[in-house]
């Protein structure tokens, strides 16, 4: 037992002395490391520092490469998207990135250092078109980028080179950007977000105020920055939760007391957060513009996360829509719907693509009669997509890009219609039950045998992701790797680390041991508070509270969280 506390001790020391975190130690690799030292020849060293940042570096991404073969393989099968993201690193290079992504998951591939290259829409989409020939152009089906102008203009080049490829702008970047324009719009929406802001900047920027504030509630307040989505709304959100413990805070003696102590400017902001805190109508319009927002903040949260968004996405924005239109009829901003309800479908409208309306039209749920007679936010009734005239347009132009040649289009709109019109093995009473319960590119696999080009299209389209989320999250990691203290790292090595550090963690998501057992989730650090964190992260320790889970309604009202 000595021997064993010795060995711990100086475990903990090693970490300790590097500032790796305890979790490392949930790190199923680094029990491997441990055994893989027990059963070492006597005598063993480790390898020089020289030697693991060279020929070993690079033996270990092939061996990872490897590893990746099943994932790779699921690019004939599935299809896959060529998603990417910008980012200036810690040496102030700008890099732009490239990332697989399916339902398989989001395999990195590799970031190109831009430094001194003028980022210019033909530059772009060479970089780009590279990943998709590496990749295999037959497999790839879409490139997802953000919404800027030069990402655009490279996406218009790409879909030339590329008859068949779709460039889609990422629906969380345009989702979030409703929020922008509901704020630039709108005089109340923006100065009652700044009012919060100032109470929430108030506290954490005076740490009397907030030790006082903390000893009346359990939760903090969220000070969220520029960079994620959704920013207004869970600022205001948290606010609101925290209306008893501020209102408690500033009748305190302890508040009064701190307030009279502190200077002219800090006396003078605390007493304009008091009546801010106590002001009824604040509150009032914090309550309204919530429950206006929350239908946009549901859905980012739905497209940020992982997982088969393809097919739900368009009938998700359809609902959202409605949903505004519901809560907006007894809100307090009633007279103002006309103008938001612009702006959302303006960016709606900048956002769908004939692959969202293809894939809409392939999800077998959307035809369930049951599903159909169940009425729709604001009590419309629903419609199956090939009754609905913009979606048809969609799946046609979808099919022109897809198919090689007037035949096969002719082919894929005749099993379309086998499809919907539910003939043939789509009669069947087992095909229908499963359509509602079954995931739906398993529903094809199972049931498209009598329309099999079909169900191959459907099978790829359903498996595409639809924002550049994944690639946004990777430049967390890549900060991890590449910071301040590692800012001797060039690209080229920080790249391999990158690649190494990402795709270990995407294969360990499909192990069982990950999903339970002493190594659960083990990349995740339960001790962190921050905001920024991992998508993952974030749905486990952030939203929890942020957002109480709705029902199904009756009205096609579901909403689902990152």
């Amino acid at each position: 037992m000595l021997e064993r506390n010795e060995v711990d001790l100086k475990i903990i020391r090693g970490l300790c002395a590097n500032g790796i975190p305890f979790n490392v130690l949930r790190n199923p690799q680094f029990l491997e490391m441990v055994s893989a030292i027990k059963k070492a020849p006597d005598g063993y060293k480790p390898p020089s520092s020289e030697k693991a940042r060279t020929t070993l570096l690079d033996a270990c991404v092939r061996d990872v490469e490897k590893e990746l073969a099943p994932v790779k393989d699921t690019w004939y099968t599935q299809g896959v998207s060529i998603v990417s993201d910008g980012w200036t690193n810690v040496k102030h290079n700008p890099l732009i990135n490239v990332l697989a992504v399916n339902s398989r998951g989001a395999m990195f591939m590799h970031a190109g250092d831009f430094l001194g290259i003028e980022k210019k829409a033909g530059v772009i989409a060479k970089y780009l078109i590279d990943a998709i020939e590496t990749v295999g152009s037959s497999n790839v089906l879409q490139v997802v980028t953000d919404n800027a102008a030069n990402c655009k203009k490279a996406g218009e080049e790409i879909e030339k080179v590329y008859k068949h490829i779709f460039w889609s702008p990422c629906c969380v970047h345009t989702l979030n950007l409703i929020f922008k324009d509901l704020g630039n719009e709108f005089y109340w929406q923006n100065d009652t977000y700044k009012k919060g802001k100032a109470i929430v900047k108030y506290f954490l920027n005076h740490t009397h105020a907030l030790s006082i504030f903390r000893e009346n509630s359990r939760l903090e307040l969220l000070k969220v920055a520029k960079t994620r989505f959704a920013s207004h709304y869970i600022l205001l959100r948290r606010l609101l939760d925290c209306r008893e413990a501020l209102a408690t805070t500033i009748v305190l003696n302890s508040w009064r007391d701190w307030m009279k102590s502190g200077d002219e400017m800090a006396r003078t902001e605390g007493a304009n957060i008091t009546e801010t805190i106590k002001d009824e109508e604040f509150w009032e319009s914090v309550e309204n513009i919530l429950a206006i927002t929350k239908p946009i903040f549901l859905l980012i949260k739905f497209c940020d996360g992982e997982g088969l968004k393809m097919g739900e996405i368009y009938e998700k924005m359809d609902n959202m829509v409605g949903e505004i239109k519901d809560v907006m009829k007894d809100n307090k901003y009633a007279g103002y719907f006309e103008e938001i309800n612009q702006i959302v479908l303006a960016r709606w409208d900048k956002m769908s693509i004939p692959l969202h309306c293809l894939a809409h039209a392939l999800n077998p749920r959307f035809y369930d009669k049951h599903y159909l007679q169940k009425l729709a936010p604001c009590d419309v009734k629903r419609k199956a997509p090939n009754l609905d005239v913009e979606v048809s347009d969609g799946v046609i132009e979808a099919f022109k890009k897809i198919g090689e040649d007037e035949e096969e289009r002719s082919m894929l709109r005749a099993q379309f219609a086998t499809f919907h019109m539910k003939k043939g093995i789509f009669s069947r009473s087992a095909a229908q039950a499963d359509a509602v319960t079954m995931d739906a590119v398993d529903w094809w696999g199972t049931y498209g045998s009598e329309t099999p080009e079909l169900a191959e299209v459907a099978k790829k389209v359903l498996s595409q992701p639809i924002s550049s989320s994944s690639a946004e999250r990777n430049w967390s990691t890549y900060s991890y790797i590449h910071n301040v203290k590692r800012n001797r790292l060039n690209c080229n090595r920080a790249d391999k680390l990158v690649f190494i550090h990402s795709n270990i963690r995407l294969q360990s998501r499909f192990l069982e041991s990950y999903k339970s057992g002493p190594h659960k989730k083990w990349d995740m650090n339960p001790e962190s508070t921050y905001i920024e964190g991992s998508s993952a992260q974030l749905e486990e320790m952030v939203w929890e509270d942020l957002v109480e889970e709705d029902v199904d309604n009756g009205k096609g009202k579901r909403a689902r969280l990152d």
